[in-house]
């Protein structure tokens, strides 16, 4: 009899073992499945990512006087994804330094301009940087802005992309 016990326990053991490792097996196996979904949805992000285009058209800088010690730069940025334009820099031989800046206007009706940190860029919208609205500040001027010369502007965007523009030099907007 208790030969009977001992089997029927260990045959109880052994399916109780099987049911068990029966069950982790299949969790595993899901596990598993949702990484490589995980994995594949992740690479499709970065495709798309990829696949992000940054357009930069009818840039300019406005000259700047003998003694002006800022500078200004503006454009029109287009991106074929939602991102932000989160800063830019010059050359340390043009200015010493270089923010994204609004125009904004006080209840006075005076106007000052301040430091942004980020600039959204919705997908497909045109997004302006000009006079009196956004634009890139040049601070603490090495030497003036002259008509005919250039600035490479160097703008940096939330998805950590950059893009050099060559930045004419001009009177007034084209």
């Amino acid at each position: 009899m208790m030969k009977r016990n001992m089997k029927l326990k260990s045959i109880a053991v052994v399916a109780v073992l099987t049911i068990a490792f029966t069950s982790c097996s299949s969790d595993s196996e899901s596990t598993t499945e949702e990484s490589d979904a995980t994995v594949e949805t992740e690479v499709a992000s970065t495709e798309v990512a990829a696949e992000a285009t940054i357009t930069v058209e009818d840039a300019w800088a406005r000259t700047s006087p003998m003694d002006a010690t800022v500078g200004a730069a503006y454009m029109n940025i287009t991106s074929s994804a939602d991102d932000a334009l989160v800063g830019a820099s010059v050359d340390t031989s043009v200015a010493m330094m270089t923010q994204v800046h609004e125009t904004t206007t006080a209840a006075d009706g005076s106007m000052g301009m301040q430091e942004i940190k980020s600039l959204p860029l919705l997908a497909g919208v045109k997004t302006e940087l000009k006079p009196g609205g956004y634009h890139v500040m040049m601070m603490k001027l090495v030497k003036p802005l002259v008509v005919g010369e250039t600035v490479s502007i160097t703008l940096t965007f939330e998805s950590g992309s950059t893009q050099i523009v060559e930045v004419p030099v001009l009177e007034e907007a084209p």
